[in-house]
């Protein structure tokens, strides 16, 4: 019985740690895409104009258009671009991949909601045993 009730005080610890930091991580993540939406693909053209580099794309019904920032004309020739735009707002876009946080916050809150719930089911094995 020293084994289980130790197993189950080990699982406690785990249910509040995990749980307690993935439920958050996992409500984070859904206010993210909330706010951000979902992000489409599209092809963005880019061009050279007046010695800087723009991008155009159509989304939402639109032409838009912005020069492109430092890292995404090194990524981007003269010519076509592969990108990302985001659903609520057509107007921004990315060249290339869309941002990781959301993928990364939201990975880390199954990790431990998981463990969080495992941990939870070990503890509550001293009830089911006895």
């Amino acid at each position: 019985m020293q084994v289980l009730d130790t197993l189950a005080l080990v699982g406690e610890v785990l249910s509040w740690v995990g749980l307690g930091i993935g439920l958050p991580l996992l409500l984070l993540a859904f206010l993210i895409r909330t706010v951000e939406g979902a992000w489409l693909p599209i092809e963005i053209a880019v061009i050279e104009r007046e010695g800087s580099l723009i991008g155009r794309w159509f989304a939402g019904g639109d032409f838009h258009e912005r020069a492109l920032r430092g890292h995404e004309a090194a990524t981007a020739d003269d010519g076509w671009a592969d990108g990302v735009v985001s659903a609520n707002s057509p107007a921004r876009a990315r060249v290339g991949e869309p941002p990781h946080t959301r993928r990364v916050i939201l990975t880390l809150g199954i990790v431990f909601a998981g463990v969080g719930f495992v941990g939870l089911v070990v503890s509550l094995l001293p009830l089911l045993m006895s």
